[in-house]
């Protein structure tokens, strides 16, 4: 769920953090206003570590780069570069965070579609980060 989320943010250019986890029909969790839980809703921070963590696996995009390639010679996911909105990020650290995560996302819908298998939590697993 977090990686369609996450998925999804980084695909629709004018989606904040805050619309990308809010209500709007999604069943999400829960978020309370004081003592009364009003509207079901992951914090948007959550969606922020989720991008960061996934930003950060440098190893995985890799590997999974390089399986896809040997799979499918023809693949041209070695050119998808990532680029994200300029006001979904303010520094280059996260500009990089950003794109890396967008360059793992994609390679992962078309690793899914060539081996037929997921790719969390197996690969994932597997590749040595968790």
């Amino acid at each position: 769920m977090l990686v369609g989320l996450s998925a999804d943010y980084l695909e629709n250019d004018r989606q904040s953090y805050r619309q990308a986890v809010g209500p709007g029909g999604r069943v999400t969790g829960y978020r309370s206003a004081g003592e009364v839980i009003d509207e079901r809703a992951l914090h948007h921070a959550t969606l922020y570590r989720m991008l960061s963590w996934l930003g950060a696996q440098s190893v995985p995009l890799q590997l999974v780069r390089q399986m896809i390639q040997q799979r499918n010679p023809s693949s041209t996911c070695h050119r998808f570069l990532g680029d994200v909105a300029p006001q979904k990020f303010r520094s280059l650290e996260r500009q990089r965070q950003l794109r890396q995560a967008r360059q793992l996302l994609h390679l992962i819908g078309e690793w899914e579609g060539l081996s037929g298998r997921r790719f969390f939590p197996r690969f994932a697993t597997r590749a040595g980060f968790g």
